[in-house]
């Protein structure tokens, strides 16, 4: 299938209904979009011209169309109101459409998530600096702390991320693992056994009681035992009585699957949340 290669208007361009990535469109675009403004786009997005609509239709690259939509309304005249494409002729059915879609996203080759960390972490660690390390990377500061932290776990939380036993969702395991070693005070040759981190991390990644409140009362020490039960019984789980929209519910619910938590256990930290600081706002003007 012959192809070319051209600069297109974003205004010119839509996304396929056939496009096979649905999830986590959204997800890393802050990480994306500082990429491009330091390194450009790396690699063009593929489109199709549709004869029938006179429009180009994204084959693969929607999070990278999305991000320079973002860039543009951000950046107006800045030359993001238009992206390098790869032009391919129009598939002739909707199944070939389909096909090409998966093909393009799933032979994508990225870097190693290890050597990202040790890459960044290398850096940070020359330099203590995070705008030297963003200007480098293209990351923001949350990605930078991720990075540092998970250079800093045991290997065996390494191990068990890689390998699934804590979530296999990797980014849950990483975010558990850290929030463990963390709440846990974890450090080499210390008091607390890499075992029972990597016992309280499945706790966080089970999603079952909130995250904060196992902070909280892992800080407060004890076996993990003890400290589940008291992360337990200060836990809210009764929501029978809350009613929201569908589109509200739907929200939530992409979020909760984001950060490996249940829909219940998410929504109540929005509540206490909101709760915490309404209540100090009271109490300040009383």
């Amino acid at each position: 299938m012959p192809s070319k290669f051209d600069d297109i208007p974003l205004n010119e361009i839509k996304i396929d209904k056939f496009n096979v990535r649905k999830k986590e469109i959204q997800t890393g675009l802050d990480e994306l979009k500082e990429s491009i403004k330091v390194f450009g786009l790396m690699q063009p997005i593929t489109v199709y011209f549709d004869s029938a609509k006179k429009v180009y239709v994204i084959i693969a690259g929607q999070r990278r169309f999305n991000t320079y939509v973002v860039l543009n309304e951000e950046n107006p005249n800045e030359g993001y109101d238009i992206i390098e494409a790869k032009i391919i002729e129009e598939p002739k059915t909707e199944d070939l459409k389909k096909a090409l879609s998966l093909t393009e996203n799933v032979t994508q080759v990225q870097m190693q998530n290890t050597d990202v960390v040790k890459a960044v972490t290398d850096l940070y660690n020359t330099y203590r600096d995070y705008d030297i390390v963003q200007q480098e990377f293209g990351l923001t500061r949350y990605l930078v702390d991720k990075y540092v932290s998970l250079a800093r776990l045991p290997e065996r939380l390494v191990e068990a991320i890689n390998e699934g036993e804590i979530s296999p969702n990797t980014k849950a395991a990483e975010n558990a693992a850290i929030r463990a070693v963390q709440s846990l005070n974890w450090t080499k040759n210390g008091d607390v056994e890499v075992e029972d981190v990597m016992e309280f991390a499945k706790e966080y990644a089970k999603g079952d009681i909130q995250k904060d409140t196992l902070d909280k009362e892992g800080k407060k020490g004890g076996t993990v035992a003890e400290i589940k039960a008291r992360a337990a019984k200060k836990s809210v789980r009764e929501l029978s009585k809350l009613k929201l929209s569908s589109e509200v519910f739907e929200k939530l619910s992409k979020i909760s699957d984001q950060f490996s938590e249940k829909p219940e256990v998410r929504a109540t930290s929005y509540i206490i949340r909101g709760v915490t600081d309404d209540y100090k706002q009271l109490s300040d003007s009383e």
